[in-house]
């Protein structure tokens, strides 16, 4: 009944009227594209690429510079082999050039972003409103795969927000929380008592589904076993944030009797792609996104692993234009049975992070560091190594000196996840390297095997 209400009467009044957003409208839009035949979705596809180059050709100095090192005008872009003569833009670029490429005439409406980001380089971005709406309608698609769209009810075992936030600040959390039927749950103070609360939970309510990091639902699936807690069962379980390794997937449907749909996203595009119900690959958000699997600067083949290159087509108040956003993935090597027209990829090899121990002996995610260090404008990388249950190495290189009071907030935020006690030694350097496979590891646990 509630469900039926929040979907067809209180989203929409709130969305549509109160709001005057266009997301649902996006959402209506996507949900029939999907049906469209993979030429459809190329074409439509290319007509907004078209549109974002030539906006930001004429908006952004930063992509004026950009085409005209490249010897192009928008006009000129009528294929891939020219696009791809575009370059490819890095996390260093954006640190370096953001108030650059910002489009002149949505300067004044931008919104913010930051991301702590999963290859230790924070980068502070913005995007439009009007992305802003396509994305959430993109997310909001994926998870209706599993039967989990807005108003179905859903536990979420996911981050929140960092600091102490005021009680207005929560008041107004918890009820957009409990209008969208979702029960929340810390992934990052995840203890014992938390996972029995969240599976008597589960028992109790009969949720369509559960929203997780990977690591954390992974955490509860093997507590359920071990602890011999059955009759948990979920319609669906959506794993996010970190790459979901085949035994996980096995342990967490074992343990809820139940189907994971994997994701694939990062907070610069929030969701890039998602499982269907045939669990074939992961469709890709074509009509949102131009990604590109590139190996050695070239299309990857079907199977074949490249960098991930991302284009938003909506985002107009920043563009991101063959971002490459640190991740690798394989190529989809054929069609979805399900019908989708959206094309795939079968998986993510590049987003896997160590966890890390606290002092209790409690397994938290290591994407909790990005999920802190995005607060910080003045860390350029950031590196975590734990080397004993009770002792950190926190490696900074910094763009410009942090303030004693940001370094006692960051200790504290650790502590408050890790333990008290925990020992937090920091070590300001001048780089991080890169590993042998060029990608950076925000998290290194050794202690533990991730």
């Amino acid at each position: 009944m509630y469900e039926t209400l929040f979907s067809r009467y209180l989203y929409p009044l709130y969305e549509t009227r109160i709001k005057g957003r266009n997301t649902l409208n996006y959402l209506e839009a996507m949900t029939a594209n999907q049906w469209k035949s993979p030429e459809e979705l190329r074409s439509l596809q290319w007509q907004a690429l078209e549109k974002l180059l030539a906006h930001a050709y004429g908006q952004s100095p930063f992509y004026r510079r950009a085409f005209e090192a490249a010897g192009l005008v928008p006009e000129k872009i009528t294929g891939y082999d020219d696009f791809s003569r575009l370059p490819v833009l890095s996390r260093e670029d954006i640190v370096a050039h953001k108030q650059e490429m910002i489009a002149r005439d949505q300067a004044d409406t931008v919104i913010h972003k930051s991301t702590g980001g999963s290859t230790g380089v924070p980068v502070q971005f913005a995007i439009s409103r009007d992305s802003n709406e396509w994305r959430t309608a993109a997310a909001y698609r994926g998870y209706q795969w599993a039967n989990c769209g807005p108003g179905q009810p859903t536990v979420y075992i996911w981050g929140v927000d960092v600091g102490k936030p005021t009680a207005f600040r929560q008041f107004k959390t918890g009820l957009y929380h409990r209008a969208f039927n979702r029960i929340m749950f810390n992934c990052f103070d995840f203890t014992e008592d938390e996972m029995r609360r969240c599976l008597a939970t589960i028992k109790a309510r009969r949720p369509n589904g559960i929203v997780a990091f990977t690591s954390a639902v992974y955490n509860l699936a093997r507590f359920a076993a071990d602890n011999g807690i059955t009759d948990c069962t979920v319609p669906a379980v959506i794993t996010g944030a970190e790459k979901l390794h085949d035994y996980q997937r096995e342990t967490i449907e074992n343990a809820f009797q139940t189907r994971v749909f994997n994701t694939y996203g990062c907070r610069e595009f929030m969701l890039i792609a998602a499982e269907c119900e045939k669990h074939e690959g992961l469709h890709v958000t074509v009509d949102n996104l131009y990604v590109e699997i590139l190996n050695d600067g070239r299309p990857a083949a079907p199977g074949e692993a490249g960098d991930v290159v991302i284009t938003d087509l909506h985002n107009y108040g920043m563009p991101f234009i063959r971002y490459r956003n640190g991740d690798i993935a394989i190529q989809g090597e054929a069609a979805c049975s399900c019908g989708r027209g959206l094309p795939l990829i079968r998986d993510v090899s590049g987003r896997t992070m160590d966890e890390i121990v606290a002092t209790s002996g409690k397994v938290v995610s290591g994407g909790f560091f990005p999920h802190l260090m995005k607060e910080f404008d003045a860390i350029d990388k950031y590196q975590v190594i734990q080397k004993a249950g009770d002792a950190i190495v926190l490696k900074l290189a910094l763009k410009e000196p942090l303030s004693d009071a940001q370094l006692t907030f960051c200790q504290d935020e650790i502590r408050k996840v890790l333990g008290k006690d925990m020992a937090i030694q920091i070590d300001l350097v001048d780089d991080i390297p890169l590993t042998r496979t060029g990608k950076y590891r925000t998290t290194i646990s050794e202690i533990r095997q991730s």
